[in-house]
């Protein structure tokens, strides 16, 4: 992720790093670590994102908790380690090296606001990823758009400038509910605010669906290209209240091709998670679960609708590159048979 912004700036903090160590080491920001330490266990597992010179990262570390520290900017690392720090991580925050579920806090305090606006939810949507049931303490600067901060040197650093309403709204876009988002004074600039949000991972009930593999005579399957995101996927969608899941794929089938079908049988259930954005811009995240029928039609005709774009019938050796990732799966399993149900 070698962007400009992120270039410059990881530099500009390569060549400033004492200054910055020694300008900032000593600020006080216990006021915030209250209340992410609040909602934490005792030892619980917390990555500092953009943790510079350690100040916050061994704070987190005298409290008593499992505290990691995560930057870009090797001089930066350095400083943290000559100030005692341990468990460090050269790393992008867009890209973190921590497998789903791995920690239980995130504090990023003034680091996120040097990524460009447009990658926020990347990175958000990655926090999420990593935390479990956890909190997450954000600080980022209040204003409007994008702008390049040169020092006397000529050294550039690049900062994202928000509004609390839009800090909140990405953070809920990401699957964080907030629980608590407000104003700052910065102690040394009366002029800057600071945004501070505190936001934990919601508990999702995954969605219930049906997909259906149909297979016309010569033993091809038929896809639908989707509207929202422009991928092939096979025909299916969520449950209503009241309906069994062989209903939900009989209904769908037909609302999305226009076909009519018969059931053969459960092929398989398939557990899946869906970042942000992948079935639209403006998509949440989702978890399903999904019930695969393979089936055949008896009836209809294909039927475009407000939802699919284009219909075809493809070879399950031969399908389209740009089919939505998990259906490969689905579609090989439906197409050998098999004496058990698969769960994926």
């Amino acid at each position: 992720m070698q962007d400009d912004e992120t270039r410059l700036t990881t530099y500009s903090y390569n060549q400033l790093a004492p200054y910055f160590a020694a300008k900032f080491g000593e600020s006080d920001f216990s006021v915030q670590l209250d209340r992410l330490c609040a909602c934490l266990k005792s030892g619980a597992r917390i990555v500092d994102v953009g943790c510079g010179a350690g100040r916050d990262l061994l704070a987190l570390a005298a409290r008593g908790f499992w505290a990691v520290g995560l930057d870009r900017s090797a001089g930066m690392l350095r400083q943290a380690k000559e100030r005692g720090a341990n468990l460090l991580v050269q790393a992008d925050v867009r890209a973190l090296p921590f497998v789903h579920s791995a920690l239980d806090g995130a504090w990023a305090c003034a680091s996120l606001l040097h990524l460009p606006k447009a990658d926020l939810p990347n990175a958000l949507a990655g926090i999420r990823r990593v935390l479990g049931h956890g909190h997450l303490y954000l600080m980022l600067k209040q204003g409007e758009g994008e702008s390049w901060c040169d020092d006397e040197e000529g050294l550039s650093r690049f900062f994202a400038y928000y509004h609390p309403a839009e800090v909140e709204l990405a953070l809920e876009r990401s699957g964080f509910g907030v629980i608590y988002c407000g104003l700052h004074a910065d102690s040394c600039r009366p002029d800057l605010k600071w945004i501070n949000a505190l936001g934990w991972t919601k508990l999702v009930t995954p969605h219930v669906g049906a997909n259906v593999a149909i297979f016309n005579e010569v033993g091809q399957v038929l896809l639908t290209r989707r509207q929202d995101n422009g991928l092939w996927c096979l025909p299916g969608g969520h449950m209503d209240i009241g309906e069994t899941l062989k209903q939900t794929a009989m209904r769908e089938a037909q609302e999305e091709t226009g076909l009519r079908v018969r059931l053969e049988r459960l092929v398989g259930l398939y557990s899946s998670y869906y970042p942000p954005g992948t079935f639209g811009e403006d998509s949440p995240a989702r978890a399903i679960l999904v019930a695969l029928f393979r089936a055949q039609p008896t009836a209809g005709v294909l039927t475009l609708n407000a939802e699919v774009t284009e219909l075809g019938w493809f070879d399950p050796a031969n399908l389209p590159m740009d089919l939505i990732p998990q259906h490969l799966q689905r579609i090989h399993d439906a197409v050998h048979e098999t004496q058990t149900v698969v769960i994926s």
